[in-house]
């Protein structure tokens, strides 16, 4: 709730979480990101689809936030990306070369002053980025703080992207 009482200090222009983290909700999420029940990935792409078509956004290219180094390899994928993966065959543009994950620890162990302090050190941009979009949808699973969403909104401006719209699956309250 304290980030929503801070007004004019956030660097992304809007944020849409979809679902609450509670019950039922909470308990597919947790079967599909730490159990690995990778067959809701479908499903949760299709609700993210729907979400960006009536955002009227389709046009927009969405960024994915980035997992920590060696996810993929541990654990043989990330969450996000493959819901990226799936939204790029459905035709949405997806940008995943824009941010990069420098850090390997995990950010749901901090608490949300740890993280908005250690954000400087866990994204940064990515080198030699060719085209930069003038509006792009920033992608998460799970928005908790708010610290990763705008941390890497912040970057993304920095780099010259004029227009940031959070978007993810959940959100913790």
């Amino acid at each position: 709730m304290e980030c929503r009482e801070r007004e004019g200090e956030s660097s992304l222009d809007a944020l849409y979480p979809l679902h609450s983290y509670r019950q039922w909700k909470k308990e597919l999420a947790f079967a599909w990101k730490s159990e690995g029940q990778r067959r809701l990935s479908p499903l949760f792409s299709e609700i993210l689809f729907k979400a960006v078509k009536e955002l009227e956004m389709e046009e927009t290219p969405l960024v994915p936030v980035p997992p920590r180094p060696g996810k993929i390899k541990e654990k043989g994928w990330d969450q996000v990306d493959e819901l990226a993966d799936f939204l790029g065959k459905k035709g949405l543009a997806i940008r995943k070369d824009l941010l990069a994950r420098t850090s390997f620890g995990q950010q749901k162990a901090l608490s949300r002053g740890e993280r908005l302090g250690s954000q400087g050190a866990v994204y940064a941009l990515r080198p030699k980025i060719k085209d930069i979009p003038k509006e792009v949808i920033l992608l998460d699973d799970i928005v908790t703080t708010g610290a990763t969403m705008e941390k890497c909104a912040w970057l993304l401006k920095g780099a010259g992207v004029q227009k940031v719209t959070g978007l993810s699956l959940f959100r913790v309250d």
